[in-house]
């Protein structure tokens, strides 16, 4: 991978994660758990490219 597609997936996972955060201390449960699948599918992706190397 390289080092700007890292930091953008990096910027990316960050968005969500404060975004749900955000959600989550303003009392709204879907806002906050829509996030979720995008989280699970950074994360199989990485999975997958990290076994393919």
């Amino acid at each position: 991978m390289t080092r700007s597609a890292a930091s953008a997936m990096l910027c990316f996972i960050i968005f969500l994660i404060s975004f749900g955060t955000w959600q989550f201390y303003r009392g709204n449960l879907e806002g906050a758990f829509s996030t979720l699948p995008f989280l699970v599918i950074v994360y199989l992706l990485m999975v997958n490219r990290r076994r393919r190397e």
